[in-house]
C-alpha cells in the first residue's frame, strides 16, 4: 500500500471541511482525471513515457461528523485510491491519500501530484475566505474607529431617540449576555447603538441585527475587539439608542 499526508495549517478549519464536501471541489482538481460520468471518474497514470495504468472508479463519498471526510475510488479489479482529510481544533487539517492494488509503482510519483492539487486548492479557497474575512474585518473596523470619536458619537445620538436608560452591574463575562437581551428588546429597529459607561466603557452598533462596530476603553487602553467585552465587569450606566433607517450610521460618517 502506498500512503502520502500533510499536514497544513488553516484559518477556518470548518469552512474548509465545508469546501472538501462538495464532491466536484476534490474530483475536479485531481490531475489524473480524464473523464467524468456522474459518480465514475476515469483516472490516467503514466510513467517514463513508456508505462501506463487507466482504469474507471467508483467514488464513494464518507462523511464523519464534523472532523474526518473520506473519498474511497474503487474498481473493477478492486483496485482502492482513498483521499482523506481531517481537522482538529489547533486550525490544522491533514490531508492524505493511499493507494492498494496493481501497479503501485506505476502510480506512487502521481499520488504526490494528486496531494499537492488538492492541497493547492485548499489554499486557494483560503485566500478567498481570508479576503471576504478582511473586507469585513475593514468595514467593521471602520464603525468601530468612528465610536472613538466624541463627534461621531455626537451625530448618532443626534440622528436616533433615546429607548433605555439604566444603571446596572454586570460581572465578568456577563455583558455579552446583557446585550444579547438588548437588541432581542429591539430587533424590530434597524439601528441599535448602546453605550455602557462606568470603571470602563463600551460602545456597541449594530445595523441590521448585525455587530458592526465595537468600542471598548479598559484601563486607559483603547480596544476594536467583540471579545474584549468577555473581560468587563462593575457598575455600568447603560443608554441604548434605535433608528428606523440602516443608512444613519452610514450618512454620518461622510
Amino acid at each position: 500500500m502506498l500512503t502520502l499526508t500533510r499536514d497544513i495549517e488553516v484559518t477556518n478549519p470548518e469552512a474548509i471541511m465545508n469546501w472538501a464536501k462538495d464532491q466536484s471541489n476534490i474530483i475536479s482538481i485531481i490531475p489524473n482525471v480524464v473523464k467524468i460520468q456522474g459518480n465514475v471518474i476515469e483516472l490516467r497514470f503514466t510513467r517514463l513515457f513508456l508505462f501506463s495504468f487507466d482504469s474507471y472508479f467508483n467514488i464513494q463519498l464518507s462523511i464523519i461528523g464534523n472532523g474526518l471526510i473520506e473519498y474511497k475510488l474503487t474498481d473493477k479489479k478492486d483496485n482502492e485510491l482513498k483521499i482523506f482529510l481531517t481537522a482538529d481544533q489547533k486550525k490544522y487539517i491533514k490531508i492524505g491519500i493511499t493507494y492498494s492494488g496493481e501497479k503501485e509503482w506505476v502510480i506512487s510519483k502521481g499520488l504526490k501530484k494528486i496531494l499537492d492539487e488538492i492541497i493547492l486548492g485548499i489554499q486557494n479557497e483560503m485566500n478567498k475566505f481570508n479576503e471576504v474575512n478582511t473586507q469585513t474585518l475593514s468595514e467593521n473596523n471602520n464603525y468601530s474607529v468612528e465610536l472613538s470619536k466624541i463627534s461621531y458619537i455626537s451625530k448618532l445620538i443626534i440622528k436616533t431617540k433615546l429607548a433605555k436608560s439604566e444603571e446596572v452591574t454586570l460581572n465578568q463575562g456577563e455583558v455579552l449576555d446583557y446585550v444579547e437581551g438588548i437588541i432581542s428588546g429591539y430587533s424590530n429597529y434597524p439601528i441599535i447603538y448602546i453605550s455602557g459607561s462606568g470603571s470602563s466603557t463600551f460602545r456597541l452598533l449594530f445595523i441590521n441585527g448585525e455587530l458592526k462596530g465595537v468600542y471598548i476603553l479598559q484601563n486607559g487602553k483603547a480596544s476594536f475587539e467583540e471579545d474584549g467585552l468577555n473581560y468587563l465587569s462593575g457598575d455600568f450606566k447603560i443608554h441604548v439608542y434605535v433608528g428606523i433607517s440602516p443608512r444613519i450610521a452610514e450618512v454620518i460618517k461622510e
